[in-house]
């Protein structure tokens, strides 16, 4: 019973967060949406293609700039470079802001008094707003996904019959496993820093995720190990939207997922022991 009461209490801290934040959350959730679907009206297979082939014809230097490849002439190929390849910075940005200044936050105008001092513990209350953070990507997750879909069967320069539904909607899923990973770096920095050093600390983590993750072809041979460091390196769905290869992805999103459940246990574990006097 106890245990069942305890889960209860998690998903309560989680609601009351999301209800209290709902408009700010419903407002942002809904203009990425609809800029998701905007996105999808101006694919034009015939000129993505011919755009393609002028990219082809780049110098080396050029195309390793931008990851070495690119394809836009499919339907799978332009969602992977202009919607997944950029959503660490039309959704990772927010979840990232949103889930380090959370914490600090609630230090710094004191309202943590309040709330450690009802019935509930330090590990209860990390691990609800925790919750918050990684139902508010899995509404915009959802939310993206419906936009894709109504895309594919409303808009008629897209056809329905060359689309892999299936490919599109797990790429969906292993996007939101990416952003419970951004989550989960920005939420380990505000267990333990003020609100400006968690926030500057989550995002300048997150640059560097990003140049290990997409640049490592361009460093020298003896340094390109550190990809495997990079959350960016586990989320690159170009191989499966494009060559229709699953290859070892489902490797990638297992170590996306152990990635945010270690880095959260251990940001629980220093706030848990940090001294906060309420």
């Amino acid at each position: 019973m106890r245990f069942v009461m305890n889960r209860l209490k998690l998903f309560k801290i989680s609601w009351n967060e999301i209800v209290t934040n709902r408009k700010g959350i419903i407002f942002f959730v809904g203009i990425m949406t609809l800029f998701v679907v905007w996105f999808l009206t101006i694919f034009d297979p015939t000129l993505f293609a011919e755009m393609e082939a002028v990219f082809e014809s780049y110098p080396e230097v050029i195309k390793e700039m931008v990851g070495g490849q690119i394809s836009i002439g499919t339907f799978g190929g332009f969602i992977n470079t202009y919607i997944f390849e950029f959503a660490w910075m039309y959704f990772g940005i927010y979840v990232l802001m949103k889930a380090s200044q959370d914490i600090p936050k609630e230090i710094e105008d004191k309202t943590i008094d309040i709330i450690m001092s009802k019935p509930i513990n330090r590990w209860e209350f990390v691990i609800g707003k925790y919750l918050r953070h990684i139902g508010v990507a899995l509404f915009l997750s959802v939310c993206t996904a419906l936009g894709i879909i109504l895309g594919i069967f409303a808009f008629p320069n897209i056809n329905p019959t060359e689309i892999n539904l299936d490919e599109v909607i797990f790429v969906v899923f292993w996007f939101y496993l990416f952003l419970v990973a951004i989550i989960s770096t920005g939420f380990f920095f505000s267990t333990f820093l003020s609100t400006k050093k968690a926030l500057g600390a989550g995002f300048g983590m997150l640059v560097l995720f990003f140049a290990f993750g997409s640049f490592w072809g361009a460093m020298p041979e003896a340094m390109e190990s550190v990809k495997f460091f990079s959350i960016f390196y586990y989320f690159d769905p170009f191989d499966l939207l494009v060559n229709h290869n699953w290859g070892i992805v489902w490797l990638h999103v297992i170590i996306l997922g152990i990635y945010s459940i270690v880095i959260t246990i251990i940001a629980g574990f220093i706030f848990n022991k940090r001294d906060i006097p309420v």
